[in-house]
């Protein structure tokens, strides 16, 4: 893949830069203050991967992590012990007196295991090794504890990545498109989460000091709704930042859907961008990344979303919250009503034509919309009486459900990327009216955390119910447009199969096995010769299929073949034959659909045979390891296929991959 994969090569050849970064961002996130700032889960997952799909190894990163980890922590303690309880008062601790003091609340709550527990506390963890210095922790206690806890939080950030990197390099055959469309979802998630600890940690306490400058200010005034307004804002009330937040993001919201919809109207301001994002998206496209996406955007239909708004209504009104669920059902009405009137109003046209009547059209994306506005209702609901950590839990669980929604629609090219973009807008508006609205209900009567299992839970069913019933249907609205060529038969023969490669080209752009031959016509005459000559039909790869991966002692034969892929595609059939002279390995014949039709609807398809023996690693895992097929083997089984009455070979030649061989199914 063009875009991702000179990074990954560039990684692989200088691996330095990789370790480096690994080290400093490690590093940086131990240290006093600055470790509130630092992205460390996503860039150290991120490295894991890496190692994951082979492109780093796994000691020098893991080493590098874990020696940034202590060496962090260590300056962070030598400071604490430099300059005691002066500390508190220099820059940047300074600016930080609440958390500075929910630190050694910390510390002196947990004693020594405060340094352990403490790497994995958000917040907190950016100054309890200043604090225990400070407080006169001895050296060789801090280093011992130090050293252990930098080990498991290096292991706690690098194995899950790890783990991500070979299910992707499974899926998708090392960094291909399929590792290119999900790095994107997961640097937007990453980032999405980013900036929501950033917001809980960080900005909060600069929020809280400016927020008491206002109060003081307008309590000075002698007007009385200034006074009102003080009092309002002011540090001591609880829900002081939160009105504030939300009123921004009301404000703000609004200017930017306006000046979207205007822009549409008016200028096209959006369409470039548009464009160039739908082309690469459509370029980026593939089999294993389909299944996934249409999965997570049939979780944004109507169907799964009513029975979500429902739940969420419902439980407000048993818990007799009657003032929130009128305004849950009013803002959920109207997004409802919403989308499809400004959808008339603009009639833009979809990139693909999926939907009839208002839902021919694209802006607002109606998806992104009813997500960001349901799930955003059930984030402020459930984290109304939370803390800043708790709040951003949940922000960030709704948060993912909405971004992988809305990312699916620009996937399958369902939306414009501005579609998306003013529907995510417009519900956070809506959200945030809900929110300010809402404020005053006390959270006791709403029992938050049962609200949140019952929405989750109607969600996880309603989905998968949905999912199961009509993931056909919609695999055949949102399926590739593809436009097929047509020769007839002579052509083919003449020249024309030099249109298709001659060899098997893999997510990543990388040519693979020779292609030993171009089948032209339906397969069953060939699944038919091949199970009379020993083959076994495969079923269709799916995700669960990689279950038995995770078994190092499963043998060859107890595991399907991996979901090699061809150009972004699956193949239409995958038989297996065990090798008699070696029982470690087996042969595997692959077969491709391609774009090249002889005739009336005479499909031609490419044929690919492999080995496979089983490669283990870490005693973890047991994956199928593919292996050039031998000339011979090749030779072979043409022989075979040419013996058949149902087969007719019309060109041999399975040594030069310039000639494959040319076969015919007899009618």
């Amino acid at each position: 893949m063009d875009y991702i994969q000179p990074y990954f090569d560039y990684f692989s050849q200088n691996p330095g830069w990789a370790i480096a970064i690994a080290f400093l961002i490690a590093f940086g996130e131990a240290l006093l203050i600055i470790g509130l700032f630092v992205p460390s889960t996503a860039v150290l997952v991120g490295a894991g991967m890496l190692v994951g799909t082979g492109h780093l190894e796994f000691w020098p990163v893991f080493l590098a992590t874990v020696a940034g980890a202590i060496a962090g922590d260590q300056v962070s303690y030598w400071a604490g012990r430099l300059f005691g309880e002066r500390l508190k008062t220099l820059w940047p601790l300074n600016r930080y007196p609440q958390l500075v003091a929910r630190g050694e609340d910390f510390v002196r709550g947990h004693g020594g295991k405060s340094i352990a527990i403490g790497r994995f506390v958000p917040g907190v963890k950016a100054v309890v090794p200043g604090i225990v210095g400070m407080l006169g922790m001895g050296q060789a206690y801090f280093a011992a504890v130090n050293f252990s806890s930098g080990l498991v939080w290096a292991a706690a950030h690098i194995f899950p990545g790890m783990l991500l990197g070979t299910g992707l390099a499974l899926a998708g055959e090392l960094s291909g498109r399929l590792v290119f469309v999900l790095l994107v979802l997961l640097v937007i998630l990453a980032v999405a989460g980013y900036l929501i600890r950033l917001a809980a940690a960080g900005l909060s306490p600069v929020l809280g000091h400016l927020l008491s400058n206002i109060s003081n200010w307008a309590k000075s005034k002698q007007s009385r709704s200034m006074r009102r307004f003080g009092r309002a804002v002011a540090p001591d009330n609880p829900r002081s930042l939160l009105i504030v937040l939300f009123t921004a993001v009301f404000i703000t919201g609004v200017i930017g859907l306006v000046d979207m919809a205007t822009g549409l109207m008016a200028r096209d301001a959006f369409s470039n961008v548009d464009v160039s994002v739908f082309n690469l998206m459509k370029e980026m496209r593939n089999a294993p990344a389909d299944e996934i996406m249409i999965a997570v955007t049939m979780l944004g239909d109507g169907a799964v979303l009513t029975v979500v708004s429902v739940a969420i209504v419902a439980w407000l009104a048993w818990r007799r919250a009657y003032r929130a669920a009128i305004a849950a059902t009013i803002a959920i009405v109207a997004g409802k009503i919403f989308v499809p009137v400004l959808k008339y109003g603009i009639q833009r046209p979809r990139p693909l034509e999926l939907y009839s009547g208002a839902e021919t059209f694209s802006f607002p994306s109606s998806h992104a919309t009813m997500a960001m506005l349901i799930f955003g209702i059930l984030a402020v609901l459930v984290s109304h009486s939370m803390g800043r950590w708790g709040r951003a839990v949940v922000y960030a669980t709704c948060g993912i459900a909405v971004i992988a929604i809305a990312y699916s629609r620009v996937y399958l090219g369902a939306h414009w990327l501005s579609d998306v973009a003013g529907g995510l807008l417009f519900g956070a508006v809506m959200t945030a009216a809900f929110a300010v609205a809402i404020e005053a209900i006390p959270p006791r009567r709403i029992m938050p955390l049962g609200l949140f299992g019952a929405a989750l839970l109607a969600f996880v069913v309603a989905g998968v119910m949905h999912v199961s019933a009509n993931y056909g249907a919609a695999e055949t609205a949102y399926a590739p447009r593809e436009l097929t060529q047509r020769i007839d038969l002579a052509q083919w023969q003449d020249g024309g199969w030099k249109r298709l490669p001659p060899r098997r080209i893999d997510l990543a752009g990388k040519t693979e096995e020779v292609f030993l031959a171009q089948w032209a016509g339906s397969l069953e005459p060939l699944r038919d010769t091949l199970a009379t000559l020993g083959w076994t039909e495969t079923p269709k790869w799916t995700w669960r299929d990689a279950i038995p991966y995770l078994n190092p002692n499963a043998a060859l034969a107890e595991v399907l073949p991996r979901p090699a892929l061809h150009e972004g595609l699956k193949a239409k059939l995958t038989m297996v034959h065990p090798d008699s002279g070696n029982g470690g390995r087996r042969q595997v014949v692959r077969v491709y659909k391609t774009n090249l039709e002889i005739g009336a609807g005479q499909g031609v398809y490419l044929v690919s045979l492999t080995d496979e023996e089983l490669r283990k690693r870490f005693h973890l895992y047991a994956v199928p390891a593919p292996l050039p097929a031998a000339g011979g083997e090749a030779a072979a089984m043409l022989q075979s296929l040419a013996a058949s009455p149902k087969l007719t070979v019309v060109a041999e030649n399975a040594v030069e991959e310039s000639t494959p061989a040319l076969i015919l199914a007899r009618p």
